[in-house]
């Protein structure tokens, strides 16, 4: 393993404006350090440690860039920027749909990640909380599924034998969640790949490709 990561503060110095520091270094540390404990394994793909820098990089310059306009407004000396300051938190910020939105990006829950595959649409982005109903009627948050560090396999209908021991499989009877068919979870919680095909025998061919490409064939 060669070169180097640097996550968190190391990888972007920033004004402490809006208090985004703190999500994107947590985020940059378990991001790599799912990479790094699959690589350390053997199990990850050659590629699978170049995606951090193609994933999180874009995300630190953006908050690096709203931080430092955050910065000049906050510290704005002329009148004219006071006044576009006022008319920022006076008129701009107060509706709902704008907090949601600040919301979701200061804490980086907006974040997607990009797919070079087409796929679905929901491929890229962070997987959205819920509960799952499984078979024997005992009920579940999504969010419990990857404490042990695993990518997870969600199906209503099943999923094939015998994927590799990086994969969690899990077969639910309802989902509070609106999912595809069948969804792969990475460890980070973001959507790895996703079907909506309703053909189970087409679906199971796609899956086992997915988790050919994250996991290895086994």
């Amino acid at each position: 393993m060669a070169g180097y990561f640097f996550a968190g503060d190391a990888a972007h110095t920033h004004s402490p404006a809006g208090a985004q520091g703190m999500n994107t270094g947590l985020q940059d540390a378990f991001h790599l350090g799912w990479k790094l404990s699959a690589a350390l394994a053997g199990w990850a793909p050659e590629w699978l440690l170049d995606s951090y820098h193609a994933e999180r990089h874009r995300v630190g310059a953006a908050v690096l860039a709203l931080t430092a306009w955050q910065l000049r407004l906050n510290t704005a000396r002329t009148r004219r920027r006071r006044a576009l300051r006022w008319g920022v938190q006076q008129l701009a910020v107060p509706p709902p749909g704008v907090r949601s939105w600040l919301a979701r990006n200061y804490s980086g829950i907006s974040v997607r990640y990009p797919v070079t595959d087409g796929g679905h649409p929901m491929t890229g982005a962070r997987l959205p909380p819920g509960h799952l109903t499984l078979p024997g009627g005992s009920v579940t948050r999504l969010y419990e599924l990857f404490h042990d560090g695993r990518f997870v396999l969600l199906s209503p209908d099943g999923v094939p034998d015998g994927p590799p021991g990086c994969v969690k499989t899990v077969r639910y009877a309802r989902c509070s969640a609106r999912l595809p068919r069948t969804v792969l979870v990475r460890p980070d919680g973001y959507v790895a790949w996703a079907s909506a095909w309703r053909d189970p025998a087409r679906r199971q061919q796609e899956t086992r490709a997915a988790v050919a490409r994250w996991c290895g064939p086994g």
